[in-house]
Order: structure tokens, then sequence, then C-alpha cells
């Protein structure tokens, strides 16, 4: 079975949520193009569209999905067309953003999606092990971080480099439903990881800081990650996915 149809099982995969009959979608956030590349191979007639803020992420997406309108933009000024899309990934993005643009990032995304359409938001969630979130290190241990990843191997591409990457908030479904405001029904919520997944996030630094991500150990490293997204445990749980439509 393809990788991608194993993420279709999977109920934390955002592709498990996409609409069959969809025929646009937007990925805020698309970074190289992973979750539009598997979007792609499941929906091949589609519409794809992203926006992301790397551009050196931006220009490897463009490689990878030439049919694909890419965009260099951030969430709180999306460059298309009121209600253009059927569909809206968010997929551990809103973390990235800082806090003054969160709630007008949400409201720009509500305003590019059609009515009746579907957002599918993932972002950690405020669960026992969050303390463990590999990207919040680099404030709690900078020297450490530096010296792992070396500055700018995972930040490479942003406009200021490391300086605005912001502390990774792990949120409760309620302050996301306060973030998100009126205008919105929730279809489905669902949680998943706990341990193996931060566990296996720091697991993947060397792989980030030599370029290796190609390497065998380090799909078997995502591989034990996917698996531990996939269990749902409750409120404990590290991550937290919200599937709303527009209403």
């Amino acid at each position: 079975m393809s990788q991608t149809l194993l993420h279709k099982q999977n109920w934390m995969h955002p592709v498990r949520w996409i609409p069959p009959t969809a025929t646009s979608l937007l990925d805020v956030g698309c970074n190289a193009g992973e979750l539009l590349q598997h979007c792609r191979d499941l929906f091949p007639t589609m519409q794809l569209a992203g926006v992301e803020v790397n551009q050196a992420a931006l220009e490897q997406a463009r490689l990878n999905l030439p049919q694909a309108d890419l965009r260099l933009s951030g969430a709180q000024a999306i460059p298309f067309a009121e209600s253009s899309f059927d569909c809206v990934t968010c997929i551990e993005v809103l973390e990235h953003i800082p806090e003054s643009l969160r709630a007008s990032s949400l409201a720009e995304i509500r305003r590019v999606l059609r009515p009746g359409g579907r957002f599918i938001l993932r972002v950690p969630h405020a669960g026992i092990f969050s303390f463990l979130d590999a990207n919040n290190f680099r404030f709690l241990m900078p020297k450490l971080y530096r010296m792992t990843l070396r500055q700018g191997r995972r930040d490479a591409g942003y406009l200021s480099n490391s300086e605005e990457v912001v502390w990774h908030q792990h949120f409760t479904r309620k302050e996301l439903q306060e973030l998100l405001g009126d205008g919105w029904e929730i279809e489905a919520s669902r949680t998943g990881g706990l341990l193996l997944l931060p566990l296996m996030d720091i697991a993947s630094w060397p792989f980030y800081r030599l370029r290796r991500t190609d390497n065998m150990l380090f799909r078997a490293v995502q591989r034990i990650l996917d698996f531990d997204m996939s269990c749902d445990y409750g409120r404990a749980s590290f991550d937290i996915l919200l599937v709303l439509k527009r209403a």
C-alpha cells in the first residue's frame, strides 16, 4: 500500500478529511509541498494552491508541483480572492504565526474558503508532554540547539532566518475555538501522539543537520512518528486536529 493511502487511513492525517468532491484546495504553510503532493496523487484533477513564507521551501515546492499555484505569502494576507477554495488545510502552522496575527490569519482562511467549504486545522495540543516540543528547545537551550542543528539548517529560507521563529504554543480545543471565532461549525475533532512523537522529532535533528532526510533511518523515524500520531491519547495527546465547515 502506498504511503499516501496509508495516510488516508490515519485519522490525524489531513488527507483523511479532504472531501472527494472538492475541486480546489489551498495549503496554508505548504513548505516544500509534501501534503499537496499527496493531494495530487489522490485527486489528480483537483486545482492545488499553497502559500509559504519560507522562500527556499517554496522554490522546492514549485519544482515538485509545477502545476500548482504557489505563492510567497503569510497567512495574514492570503493573495487569493474571496471564496476561492472548496478546502483549506493548515497543518502545524498556526503555532509558527506570531500570537498577534493568529486571529487575523484564521479570518483570512475563512475569507478564501467558500461557504460550506471545509477547513482542516492541526496544531500542537496542550498535552502532558508538550514541554518536549523540539522546536521550543531553541529558546530553552539555545546553545545546544545551535550546536546540534547549526543555525539556519532547519530555518533556512525565512526572511530573517531563525530570528522570526516564535515559541510554539500548544493549544487546548477551547483556545482554538476562541481564536476561530464565529462562523464555523466543527465537524470532527481528533487528538493523537504522546511521547514517541516528540522524541522522534528530536531524533530527526541530526538528519536535518546533515541534510540527509532521504536516509533510510530518517524514514524509519518518520514512520514511528506517524504511528504515534495515529494513536488517540485523549487529553494527554501531543497534537489536535479540527475539521471545520464555513457556516
